[in-house]
């Protein structure tokens, strides 16, 4: 299952991003994609530090916070989600900031070409795919050699699995704190 974020703080994009990401009959068909949306990069935030999003397509422009920052952050939160922006305007101060600051995949203009974009989708979670297959064989291999423990690769193993599982904050006199 493939899982997706969309995020833009137009409504209408929204729509027309999950016609075409959910569209299986348009080539090349995502594999088995659960796709959610948000207008608002704060919504989205809280869905990526409770949620394993595979790759976040976010708006460049948005109100509030802008694309590069929310990528940023998203890519704190989870290090191996693939990242693409989205811009009617593509000036290069802002495109150099994606790229350093939130290490985005891609940058694709607004308007886009759906069969474009959907390739593009499918070029940039193959190459994510590289990087956690290869990260998990580094990881497998350390472990082997003694540099990480069992432990340490199953807490990364479980972290990325589900984001946050493995922080968990304690109460003066021992207890759990959980989030409302």
């Amino acid at each position: 299952m493939t899982h997706l974020l969309i995020v833009d703080d137009e409504p209408h994009v929204l729509s027309a991003l999950r016609r075409m990401l959910l569209n299986a009959a348009a080539l090349p068909a995502l594999p088995d994609p659960q796709l959610t949306a948000c207008t608002s990069p704060v919504k989205a935030l809280e869905h990526v530090a409770n949620h394993h999003v595979d790759l976040v397509i976010s708006d460049y422009r948005m109100p509030v916070m802008d694309g590069v920052s929310f990528l940023t952050r998203v890519k704190e939160l989870q290090p191996d989600t693939a990242r693409i922006i989205l811009s009617a305007c593509a000036d290069m101060e802002g495109i150099v900031r994606a790229i350093n600051e939130a290490g985005i995949f891609r940058f694709v203009s607004k308007p886009w070409s759906d069969a474009e974009l959907k390739a593009i989708v499918m070029q940039v979670l193959a190459h994510r795919e590289l990087l956690v297959e290869n990260r998990r064989l580094a990881d497998q291999v350390r472990c082997q050699e003694g540099v990480i423990s069992r432990q340490q690769l199953e807490l990364a193993r479980l972290e990325a699995e589900s984001p946050g599982i493995t922080r968990v904050r304690w109460t003066e006199d021992g207890g759990v704190l959980l989030e409302d």
